[in-house]
């Protein structure tokens, strides 16, 4: 007997599918067979991935979303519902924003600017993602948060603040949505160097001040502290890559993760076994 995940006949949502791990979670859930609604801030993005899926066979479809106002998320569902005939069988929300400003000198506006976005953005998914899956009674949600959620780091303070609130949220919302038999758990990605670790690498080289953010850091100077950090924090040695973690949204939301529930899955080379 083989084992394989198929999604044939499911109905993906993807927030921030435009770019970086957001494409990628997307592009895998067509490659597994689901077709993926896609939502995203900028339009060419969105539409670009619905392309590269639709030229995979399968069907896909974009709204504009900014996940931190509660009526773009709203007709967001509303439209992958309708996409999917009206059933929707996964939500994965992975858009989020990072912040590098140090803990002594970040603004007011900079810390609402992250939460809104990473925390009162998960709660706007959540909230009506669920209440279509109530009403089916089965389906699947996937937050993103982030290895940094698990413990402070000095470099991204509100980050992991944000990334400690999404775990939190997602575990509560696991409760709530056990008795209608759906699933939530939360992907935490390791150390990608995606546009977000690039935004790190710049935090890095400047020392966390917004005031001071520096334009000129060369690309030696950007590989050196990648590799670095590649090497201090990363068990394996290795640094994760889009698809590794996009593998995992894929095998949460498949029947094989069926008892999977309320849980952090970490894709992170071990950073955080000691945790």
């Amino acid at each position: 007997m083989s084992i394989a995940i198929d999604l044939a006949g499911k109905t993906a949502l993807v927030t921030g599918g435009g770019r970086g791990l957001g494409k990628a979670v997307a592009l895998a859930f067509a490659e597994a067979g689901a077709d993926v609604y896609i939502g995203n801030r900028k339009k060419e993005e969105g539409n670009q991935t619905v392309s590269e899926i639709v030229n995979m066979g399968r069907r896909s479809g974009f709204s504009r979303c900014d996940v931190s106002v509660d009526a773009d998320v709203k007709h967001l569902v509303e439209d992958a519902v309708e996409f999917g005939s009206g059933t929707l069988n996964c939500l994965v929300n992975v858009a989020g924003v990072i912040s590098t400003d140090d803990f002594m000198l970040t603004t007011d506006e900079e810390i609402r600017r992250i939460f809104d976005i990473n925390v009162i953005g998960t709660q706007h998914v959540l909230k009506y993602g669920l209440q279509v899956m109530q009403k089916q009674g089965f389906g699947n949600i996937e937050t993103f948060s982030s290895i940094a959620g698990r413990g402070g780091m000095g470099m991204l303070p509100m980050y992991c603040a944000t990334k400690a609130a999404v775990i939190n949220m997602t575990q509560s919302a696991a409760k709530n949505a056990a008795p209608y038999g759906i699933r939530v758990n939360s992907i935490a990605p390791g150390i990608i160097r995606t546009n977000m670790w690039e935004e790190i690498l710049d935090g890095m080289a400047s020392g966390g001040d917004p005031k001071s953010r520096r334009k000129d850091v060369s690309e030696e100077e950007r590989e050196a502290l990648w590799q670095d950090s590649v090497k201090s924090l990363i068990p394996l040695g290795r640094a994760q890559k889009p698809e590794d973690i996009a593998y995992a949204a894929v095998f949460i939301a498949s029947d094989l993760a069926r008892e999977i529930t309320g849980q952090v899955i970490a894709i992170d080379g071990g950073t955080t076994m000691t945790y």
